[in-house]
């Protein structure tokens, strides 16, 4: 049997790839359902897409952050959106995880290191106490994706500070102490299951508490036990690559399919081949192009902010506020690629159990993200170009 050492990233593509029909066949039943179904979940944990970020001391892969991302939510993007964004957010959540304390690690993967974590950055209302040894929490959260199945969730929350303001914390609630409320009526991303989650008060120890501010870039809580690079990257700078991932994923799987179908389609006016037409091929060329493009500007930032963390050289704001501008941009391209096609498909085009609409709604659910939102993250940039004061203090 093979380690998990010598398991590659070429390895896990391959296996995600495998994933693509299924995907594609179960992608009406699960839009319908509005989750994930628990086979494609299961199909996931077989194929290893959620060890490829967790610590590699609890047998993840533990591979550099971002490739990874981009090559899994490539592949399984082309059968699913809804699946694709399922996948690289949970394995996401799993390199969050490794920068929280130990203690709050073992709780989660001690049972079993395939244990899932949702995570909801979406404060409706929060009630927060602290106490002895922790805080007593209550409150909603929205847009957990995938969260009907996880057994643990991160959530955002503001925690009273001895002096000053409350500050930002991620909080790490297992079940049965928050339950999900089924709210998720989307025209994208519909079977991404991304419920609300409820929580009543709730005790949370100290040791599952990370503050924001551990872990905008450096060593973090988990390092003591994680000490690779990964857990030491600026989260607020990089996590919009787990956006973009599905994203390129979905646009490919609907420009391909657009392909499929033209290539032998006669139009109803003229009677030629709809292939045929240079306006449509143009079209063809400027939408792969743009997918490139968009690959090639998320690869390139991905291997740098990888190689600054590897060394231990600080990421700067300069280069943070590029890498959101550039990310934001690279999944702008992607809604651009997908409405090139979609808009020549005719009657096609507006079914929404074709492959080309579903991909055209999934990415533009995804393009909404405020993690990719081109505007905000465009003002980002030019604000520190300009020398102004940053609106997203986050970074």
């Amino acid at each position: 049997m093979t380690k998990n050492q010598d398991i590659t990233l070429d390895d896990v593509v391959g296996r995600a790839r495998k994933l693509i029909p299924d995907l594609r066949q179960r992608a009406a039943a699960a839009e319908k359902a509005r989750r994930v179904p628990e086979n494609t979940i299961a199909d996931f944990i077989d194929a290893g897409i959620h060890r490829i970020l967790q610590p590699k001391r609890v047998g993840g892969y533990e591979f550099d952050y971002g490739p990874a991302q981009i090559a899994i939510g490539r592949e399984l993007g082309r059968g699913c959106g809804s699946s694709a964004w399922v996948g690289v957010l949970i394995a996401c959540h799993n390199w969050l995880l490794g920068m929280f304390p130990p203690e709050a690690q073992d709780d989660v993967w001690g049972p079993s290191v395939d244990t899932l974590t949702a995570t909801a950055f979406a404060v409706a209302k929060t009630e927060v106490e602290q106490t002895s040894g922790g805080i007593n929490l209550s409150g909603r959260w929205q847009w957990a994706s995938g969260v009907d199945h996880c057994r643990w969730a991160m959530v955002l929350t503001p925690v009273p500070q001895p002096e000053g303001r409350p500050q930002p914390y991620m909080a790490l609630v297992e079940l049965p102490h928050f339950r999900v409320d089924d709210t998720w009526h989307a025209a994208g991303l519909r079977a991404s299951g991304s419920n609300d989650i409820l929580i009543e008060d709730a005790f949370v120890p100290s040791h599952r508490l990370v503050a924001l501010a551990d872990i905008y870039g450096g060593p973090t809580p988990g390092s003591v036990v994680n000490p690779g690079h990964d857990f030491a990257l600026p989260v607020m700078a990089v996590f919009p690559y787990n956006i973009f991932a599905p994203a390129l994923g979905a646009a490919r799987g609907g420009v391909e399919s657009f392909m499929e179908h033209t290539r032998d389609r006669v139009g109803r006016v003229g009677g030629r081949n709809i292939a045929e037409y240079p306006t449509i091929q143009m079209r063809v060329s400027e939408a792969s192009a743009e997918l490139d493009c968009a690959e090639l500007i998320a690869t390139r930032n991905t291997e740098e902010f990888n190689a600054l963390a590897r060394t231990g050289d600080t990421i700067s704001m300069e280069n943070r506020v590029r890498y959101r501008r550039d990310i934001a941009y690279a999944t702008l391209l992607c809604g651009q690629a997908i409405d090139r096609v979609v808009q020549v498909l005719g009657a096609h085009g507006v079914d929404e159990d074709s492959i080309e609409q579903r991909a055209f709604r999934d990415v533009h659910a995804m393009s909404a993200h405020i993690a990719v939102q081109w505007d905000t993250n465009a003002v980002g940039f030019a604000e520190h170009a300009f020398g102004l004061e940053l609106s997203d203090r986050r970074l």
